[in-house]
């Protein structure tokens, strides 16, 4: 059974998102991409890009590109 609720906004294929203070991802990597986004919205690109690099990670900075998405 699929329940909706009328003033959430849904996303059909976004891997993360983010609405004011709050942000969601719809799994574990798209949340390390989603974390890295907050960083980059937060304080700035150039220090998320710096924490992937560090933790040799290829950031999906695009949460409406969903390579898993059905």
């Amino acid at each position: 059974m699929k329940v909706t609720f009328p003033e959430v906004c849904w996303q059909d294929a976004e891997r993360w998102g983010n609405d004011g203070k709050y942000y969601t991802a719809s799994g574990v990597t798209a949340g390390i991409d989603m974390a890295l986004g907050f960083i980059a919205d937060r304080y700035d690109r150039a220090m998320a890009e710096d924490i992937a690099r560090s933790m040799e990670y290829v950031w999906n900075d695009d949460p409406a590109r969903d390579p898993f998405a059905r």
